[in-house]
């Protein structure tokens, strides 16, 4: 005996494809709400913040030596704006890294004085005269964050940055 036009009819049914007066609603299935990534281990957030702010310490370092030696305002505003480029790429870094609990705080409160420093760079990589450069320079190291990069150092076990 066959039974593929019974297990058709009741296919259809279950699919609501049945044949009767009533449109059968199929079922909406819902998406998965993305769900936060797990924070980083001990070890993993130290490599991580590490890496992150490298390049920006390496741009920052490279703007002092050129005002040490006294290089003109225009090749210090070229700086500054690596130091701006660099500071809003390790800022968007931060942001997205899943920091350990410890960790949160310290980069939240780094993150807000990199925002206030960040405008700062901006401008003195787009200052029209020496004096603008400076104080524009001036404005955004009172933001450094250097006592709040030393309390995320310290939450990942790490010593406090010296510069060589």
């Amino acid at each position: 005996m066959r039974r593929w036009p019974a297990a058709l009819v009741l296919v259809l049914l279950l699919a609501g494809r049945g044949g009767g007066g009533g449109t059968t609603v199929m079922p909406a299935w819902e998406t998965p709400s993305p769900t936060a990534p797990a924070p980083l281990s001990a070890k993993e957030a130290k490599g991580r913040y590490l890496a992150i702010v490298a390049p920006y310490n390496t741009a920052l370092e490279e703007l002092e030596e050129a005002l040490t030696a006294r290089r003109s305002w225009q090749a210090v505003r070229k700086l500054a704006g690596t130091v701006a480029t660099t500071s809003a790429a390790h800022a968007e870094q931060l942001r997205a890294t899943a920091w350990p609990a410890a960790t949160q705080a310290p980069v939240a409160a780094l993150l807000k004085e990199n925002d206030v420093a960040l405008r700062h760079w901006k401008l003195a990589a787009e200052a029209g005269s020496a004096a603008a450069l400076m104080r524009e320079i001036r404005a955004a190291a009172a933001h450094d964050g250097g006592a709040q990069a030393d309390k995320v150092r310290r939450s990942l076990g790490l010593p406090v940055y010296r510069e060589s």
